[in-house]
């Protein structure tokens, strides 16, 4: 990881400056909810480190002052001051353009990057043990359906993504007995190989059984 430190110079303050004003335009393809904050996450912390950005998530980068004392004891603006207000302002807006409109009341009056963080840390450490039984009831009885294998095991994963975001973690064992347990009566045959294994097939290679079951 990429850890911003202290600017030392007007290069490395203004690289970064223009690093915030194109960070700002930078999009993802996933808006924050209530059930995808891992992908959400995930994102984003590649979009922000990708331009020397996470020390304001990390809280590495810690608010400047707006004046320096010089040696002859007068006070002088502090040049980087301005630079670290215009990162900081860049990041937020853009981190607020990543959330969905049902979850954006939470973040009223979060004007900076670390008071967003900490939003988003409290709302999703916070969720209610009836949302993580619900969720859990939601993967108890989710079947294939109509659905294609594909799109199955990824609502599946998203139910799972979701339990873990909420800190219930779902095992490898259940994820795929999960995706076993909700396939109709065609599959018993290939679910008899994958069960009947001496050691727990991995989730990719249960995917690659099942898309390539469905294929014939």
């Amino acid at each position: 990881m990429v850890t911003v430190g202290s600017i030392s110079g007007d290069g490395e303050a203004d690289s970064l400056g223009r690093s915030a004003k194109i960070f700002a335009n930078k999009r993802v393809n996933i808006l924050l909810g209530e059930t995808n904050f891992l992908i959400w996450k995930q994102q984003v912390l590649l979009t922000v480190q990708s331009h020397r950005l996470e020390g304001f998530l990390t809280c590495y980068r810690k608010a400047l002052a707006v004046v320096v004392r010089q040696l002859d004891g007068s006070e002088k603006a502090n040049e980087e001051y301005e630079n670290f207000l215009a990162q900081d302002i860049a990041l937020s807006s853009w981190l607020l353009s990543t959330m969905s409109p049902h979850i954006l009341s939470n973040f009223v009056g979060a004007e900076s990057t670390a008071k967003i963080r900490s939003i988003v840390v409290e709302f999703f450490s916070s969720r209610s043990t009836t949302t993580v039984m619900s969720l859990h009831f939601k993967l108890w009885k989710i079947r294939k359906g109509d659905l294609s294998m594909q799109m199955y095991i990824s609502k599946v994963k998203e139910i799972c993504d979701a339990l873990a975001s909420c800190g219930s973690l779902v095992s490898k064992v259940e994820h795929i007995a999960t995706i076993l347990g909700g396939l109709p009566s065609e599959y018993k045959p290939f679910v008899a190989v994958v069960t009947a294994s001496w050691e727990v097939i991995s989730l990719d290679n249960v995917t690659t059984i099942l898309v390539d079951a469905e294929a014939q």
